[in-house]
């Protein structure tokens, strides 16, 4: 490589000196022979003037059609038009050329974080401000070539980590069935915004649970796809192994209807794998929702009805009622199934979710193939003090976790939780093999009542604590989940109210077809604000 020449002359700014090597290397307890020094020198004045005229390079951000799918009347609403606090941008964006398409006539609000060209992203936090996404994520431009109007941007929770709805920099957001209780996160306002009826459909985002909990939290219907089937390209990422987009819905068949329109290969995400159809070849998800479960194999995840670190009997109950009632829309079986590593999957992703979101906060963009979003990581490092005060607590640990263990844990620790999930996949498969699908509890527990902002920081980890130990698991395996909701339960802290329970489907890769299958028929054999 031409940087490991010592370059015949250097630029008047270049910033290597006859001591940086061995000031680089020091911190590490490493040293070069004296003699060596000179020429490893000249090797890095040389890697210098290479990045130096790659920075001077003008970005490669695509074209966006504005002409054709113009953004008209944004804004950052009033209080007024905003009652609900859901809403982090507004915009009216419609593809002026549309003739129809699976979306026409439907509303659309998207997370806030997900691009949108000219549209500003908050991403739920005041660590970064004034960042404008130059490009639009590939999911905007198939909602809008479907011939859906996109109304705006939803807030989402701080950097997308966090499990309630308190954390964002624009302030809290009430459950739907319950002011002052979580409506969950991070896709808090989408799931608020749709569960109202304040737009059609919506996009989340999923790395640990955030379109599923906030779903359940709201008695709406919400994906996390297989890994993969719909591209993130656009998006800002927490941690790639761990994100993904999907729809959020009042019902199952406009859940599949949204899923058929934003899923398959876009050509540039890289985490698109064997499997994964092109656009052409998804498949029509409304149409096979409709063909029934007879016949079929259902599985309650024992581990994820009676998780040892808390759990509500009460919901376990409820949900395993409404599991039960899949026999008679056909179902040949509705019986348990073990898959013990379930109740390892959280310490799992703590490791994996913490270290490598850690990663993308510190602005690290490569390694990757695909669309860098170069901007948004110029805007997340270095990280200063000023900044770091602004970061909410559970984005804060992470970076103290990350800055400790690189330090003091062994190099191959993420390395082996990796190789963890994919025994703990090769566990559920295992278990698929039996039975068509698992099911279990979305949540294990109620959504809480939200401590206020001036609470501690161990306050506010409590108050989220335990809400991924049944969503979290299918991030790090990246097998798709559905959550629809099935009925309603007292809260504990006061019987008057009573808050929405999900049920969670889960299947093999890329079986997202057949959970609708089971989410439909149980959706059209009964009113979940019903039953009981």
């Amino acid at each position: 490589m031409s940087a490991a020449v010592r370059p015949d002359s250097v630029s008047a700014n270049n910033p290597v000196t006859s001591t940086s090597v061995r000031a680089t290397l020091a911190p590490l307890g490493l040293a070069l022979d004296l003699s060596e020094e000179e020429d490893y020198t000249g090797f890095l004045a040389g890697g210098w003037e290479e990045w130096n005229k790659v920075l001077a390079m003008d970005d490669y951000v695509p074209l966006v059609d504005e002409a054709r799918f113009p953004r008209t009347d944004v804004h950052r609403p009033s209080a007024e038009d905003n009652p609900h606090n859901a809403w982090a941008w507004k915009a009216r964006i419609e593809d002026t050329e549309a003739r129809g398409g699976l979306l026409k006539g439907k509303t659309v609000a998207l997370k806030d974080n997900i691009g949108v060209k000219g549209v500003p992203c908050l991403l739920g936090t005041d660590y970064i401000q004034d960042w404008v996404p130059g490009v639009d994520a590939t999911v905007v431009t198939r909602i809008l070539e479907a011939g859906g109007t996109v109304l705006g941007k939803a807030v989402c929770e701080n950097l997308s980590l966090w499990g309630t709805s308190g954390s964002s920099a624009t302030g809290p957001m009430d459950n739907v069935y319950a002011a002052g209780y979580s409506a969950g996160g991070s896709s808090s306002g989408t799931a608020v915004l749709v569960a109202r009826g304040v737009v059609d459909l919506g996009v989340g985002g999923d790395q640990g649970g955030s379109i599923r909990m906030p779903a359940a939290k709201n008695g709406i219907v919400g994906l996390k796809p297989t890994w993969g089937l719909v591209p993130y390209t656009g998006v800002a990422s927490l941690e790639a192994t761990l994100d993904n987009a999907g729809p959020m819905t009042r019902t199952v068949l406009d859940n599949a209807l949204l899923l058929q329109v934003i899923a398959g290969a876009d050509g540039i995400d890289d985490r698109q794998q064997a499997g994964c159809p092109f656009p052409a070849d998804v498949p029509d998800y409304p149409a096979i929702a409709r063909t029934g479960i007879k016949g079929l194999r259902v599985g309650l995840l024992v581990e994820g009805f009676n998780h040892p670190g808390g759990h509500d009997p009460r919901v376990s109950a409820l949900v395993k009622r409404a599991a039960e009632q899949l026999l008679s829309l056909g179902a040949a079986s509705v019986a348990d199934v073990s898959v013990p590593m379930h109740l390892d999957a959280n310490i799992l992703w703590g490791t994996i979710g913490r270290l490598g979101g850690a990663s993308a906060l510190r602005g690290h963009n490569g390694g990757r193939r695909g669309l860098a979003l170069n901007d948004l990581a110029d805007k997340m490092a270095p990280v200063r003090q000023e900044a770091f005060g602004h970061l909410f607590p559970s984005t804060k640990n992470s970076f103290i976790n990350a800055l400790w263990a690189g330090e003091h844990m062994p190099a191959s620790l993420v390395g082996k939780a990796t190789n963890l999930v994919r025994k703990l996949k090769d566990e559920y498969v295992a278990a698929l093999g039996d039975v068509d699908v698992l099911l279990m509890p979305t949540i294990p527990f109620l959504p809480k009542p939200m401590v206020v902002a001036t609470s501690t920081p161990a306050q506010l980890m409590a108050n989220a604590s335990g809400y991924t130990r049944n969503t979290s698991a299918f991030n790090l395996t990246g097998l798709p989940a559905l959550t629809i909701p099935v009925g309603f339960v007292p809260s504990d802290d006061d019987a008057r109210i009573s808050l929405p329970v999900g049920m969670q489907i889960v299947g093999k890769p890329y079986d997202e077809a057949l959970l609708y299958r089971v989410g439909y028929a149980w959706e059209q054999a009964f009113d979940w604000k019903s039953f009981t």
